[in-house]
């Protein structure tokens, strides 16, 4: 079995309609031997940030010398990416095996009629990874909400949950609030959970949980917050211990936010015996890197960003760092994302848009993205697929714009793939 035979096996069971609450993965991880109770967890919920907090949090404790393990989803680029061990995706050869160790296991649950779905064969191939690997510690981001997710058979050493927001309404909940009780399930009795800034409604739910649960809360706040067009720096208090002109290395006010909840999992952590000393945070924060939000290649600016809360983060960024009149942004988005809110978002912060479709069957037509953003006051054109479209969109914004790319997670990966095809930026990974 090849790597991308690997991948379609994967891609061949079921689709994540037919998961069954937490039923179908503890059949799954019993028949593998329940290789998630091999490694300590951290357990990483949330609508924004979540990524980002687990990068950061990975990052610090390689930085102190822990052998790592980290779980994300979705990918950029490459399947391989959502498992990492030390920092680096699974390689072609490792995934392939860990399919052919796995795939009896996902046989005997079929016969069982167990359907398992890819999420959970994928989150099951990242636990039996991390068991192999011998990691000291995992870091396992939630993929939807957090009560039902695939991960949540974990027994975690602390959880995080970063900010709450409205997305995935049709699966988690018409209220903040609904949405918050989903992440909130993750939570475990007795087990500290670090929370990054919630609005009211959010942060009550949260709350009331950890008090049910009697489970320590750890709330961090970043003061001095220092931002650049490049990086952010903060001083932060970790149980007496300050820490001054903390540099992170991801762009964006609100990153300080999502670096203070994973100091929080750090402070957890600490309090279990790692050893995690203030250079190891300073180099880990100094060090971080996540593909896809706020990413620049030279003249373009590449964020994930798919729902109003990350919208409303990219927006602060631009309105400190790029003028309206210099920006040409490039997007697609998947039809069941809050179109019309992300359109008003950036009506006001883009000279014009050029729209195209992702390659996905969620995707929205670009003519009608384009409509949203016409209704909006905004000269917006259509291109057919990602290379047409950044073509496009780098001759409106000429030699000393700046293309934003920005929408689906789906379009930033091909987009991201096609610039690292050009010569000055082979080398980023």
């Amino acid at each position: 079995m090849t790597g991308a035979e690997a991948i379609e096996k994967i891609h061949s069971v079921h689709p994540n309609a037919h998961r069954n609450g937490l039923a179908n993965m503890r059949a799954l991880m019993a028949r593998l031997g329940n290789p998630q109770g091999a490694f300590p967890a951290v357990h990483v919920a949330g609508t924004n940030g979540k990524g980002s907090c687990c990068a950061m949090i990975e990052r610090m404790l390689r930085a102190a010398g822990y052998r790592t393990g980290l779980f994300t989803s979705p990918h950029i680029e490459a399947y391989n990416e959502r498992i990492r061990l030390d920092g680096a995706p699974v390689s072609d050869e490792r995934l392939t095996q860990l399919v052919e160790n796995a795939w009896p296991a996902v046989e005997a649950c079929e016969r069982d009629g167990i359907h398992v779905t890819e999420f959970e064969l994928s989150t099951a191939l990242a636990f039996c990874a991390f068991a192999q690997a011998q990691v000291d510690v995992a870091v396992i981001e939630v993929g939807l909400g957090g009560r039902f997710d695939s991960t949540n058979i974990l027994s975690p050493l602390c959880c995080v949950v970063t900010e709450v927001g409205m997305d995935h309404m049709q699966v988690l909940g018409a209220t903040v609030e609904e949405i918050a009780l989903e992440k909130a399930g993750i939570l475990k009795r007795g087990v500290p959970v670090s929370l990054g800034p919630q609005e009211k409604a959010a942060r009550g739910v949260l709350l009331a949980a950890a008090r049910a649960l009697g489970a320590q809360v750890i709330d961090l706040d970043a003061e001095n917050v220092r931002e650049t067009a490049d990086d952010v720096t903060f001083d932060v208090s970790m149980e007496g211990e300050r820490i001054n002109r903390l540099r992170v290395a991801l762009r964006g006010r609100h990153q300080a936010e999502n670096a203070c909840a994973a100091l929080g999992a750090i402070q957890a952590l600490r309090k279990r015996g790692f050893r995690v000393p203030v250079s190891a945070v300073r180099e880990g924060m100094a060090a971080v890197r996540w593909p896809g939000r706020l990413e620049r290649f030279g003249g373009v600016l590449l964020d994930g960003a798919h729902n109003d809360p990350g919208m409303r983060a990219l927006g602060a960024y631009l309105d400190a760092w790029l003028p309206r009149e210099d920006v040409v942004l490039l997007t697609g988005m998947m039809a069941d994302k809050e179109i019309d809110k992300m359109a008003d978002r950036l009506r006001t912060r883009v000279r014009c848009a050029v729209c195209v479709a992702p390659q996905n069957p969620r995707a929205l037509p670009a003519e009608e993205l384009a409509e949203a953003f016409a209704r909006r006051g905004v000269r917006a054109e259509t291109a057919d697929g990602a290379a047409k479209g950044l073509r496009r969109a780098r001759a409106l914004a000429g030699p000393s714009g700046t293309v934003l790319a920005a929408g689906s997670l789906y379009l930033i990966g091909e987009l991201r793939a096609l610039l690292r095809q050009e010569k000055e930026f082979a080398d980023v990974i």
